[in-house]
């Protein structure tokens, strides 16, 4: 099969942030796996992270890394962890929940029980997950962080909500104060540290997140398959990533088969028919952000050897 180029360090120069997105079921895992091997191979010191509620990392590499950076060999310097939703919860209350309890009950009656409260409700954990993201990426620790991400509707609503978080906080600043000279009498002498401070030093947290999604070093990379579903759901992700600011930088046909696979019926109409998406996307993306594409295996993707033979393929 003659492969259209695919990915390469050369093609995506000084990476710091690789993110692969797409619909479920396409190979977003096994394609950023890949890539976390072929930095790794070049010497990068490299960090492979899914925030996949349901991931399947720890399956492909044959190695358990739930919750736990872990040693990826034969490379040095690759790294491999799948976000533990639970633990990303008890790492918010170590380090937010004393803040939410001081702002909180600066001016409301309450006790540090809304420490549990806050911390179950929706989009805490995985605000939280961005926030965990940015402290690799702020560190000398990784030259490269490889992200696995959520199904398509669930990475678009993280960044969405964490544009909205960003808003809200600076609407929360001007109501603290709006209400402070109400219940005034109230707080005098409560609050350890100032709320509006807090609040401040989390706006700004959001915005350094959003500034770390909107770097010109983050790469989204939107993984399709050549079906209906897949095309018309490549265009809306890249659409909505692209207003929001992220830079998206190839686009990923993956599952493709051909008539020189084999010559039965079933594969030439199937060749036939991902042949027409594959042109669609051809003409939509070929040109810009590019397009690469991927066939069909015999066998599934697990384990290290496995991946690099997938590695070639996409380099």
């Amino acid at each position: 099969m003659k492969v259209i180029k695919g990915l390469s360090y050369l093609d995506i120069e000084d990476p710091k942030i690789v993110a692969f997105c797409g619909k479920g079921g396409v190979g977003k895992t096994t394609c950023a796996t890949a890539t976390s091997l072929h930095f790794a191979k070049r010497g990068l010191r490299t960090l492979l992270i899914s925030t996949d509620p349901t991931p399947s990392l720890s399956d492909i590499l044959e190695i358990d890394i739930r919750g736990t950076i872990t040693h990826v060999p034969p490379y040095k310097g690759l790294k491999a962890v799948e976000l533990d939703y639970e633990l990303v919860i008890e790492r918010w209350k170590e380090k937010f929940g004393e803040e939410v309890y001081e702002v909180l009950s600066s001016f409301l009656p309450v006790g540090k029980e809304i420490i549990d409260y806050i911390a179950g409700a929706p989009g805490i954990d995985e605000e939280f997950a961005l926030s965990y993201i940015l402290d690799f990426y702020e560190s000398a620790d990784y030259d490269v962080i490889v992200w696995d991400t959520a199904p398509a509707g669930g990475t678009l609503s993280l960044v969405k909500l964490q544009d909205k978080f960003y808003t809200h906080l600076g609407e929360a600043a001007r109501l603290y104060v709006r209400v402070r000279q109400a219940v005034d009498t109230l707080i005098k002498g409560r609050a350890k540290r100032d709320p509006l401070n807090i609040i401040a030093s989390w706006e700004k947290l959001a915005q350094r997140v959003l500034d770390m999604l909107k770097d010109e070093k983050t790469h989204a990379i939107i993984v399709t398959i050549p079906e209906a579903l897949g095309v018309r759901q490549t265009e809306r992700v890249r659409k909505e990533l692209e207003a929001f600011g992220m830079f998206v930088s190839r686009i990923l046909v993956n599952y493709v088969v051909t008539e020189d696979i084999c010559t039965c019926d079933f594969i030439k109409q199937r060749a036939s028919m991902q042949k027409d998406y594959i042109d669609s996307l051809k003409e939509r993306y070929g040109k810009e952000p590019g397009l690469a594409i991927l066939p069909q295996l015999p066998r599934e993707v697990r384990g290290i050897e496995a991946i690099l033979k997938l590695e070639a393929l996409l380099f």
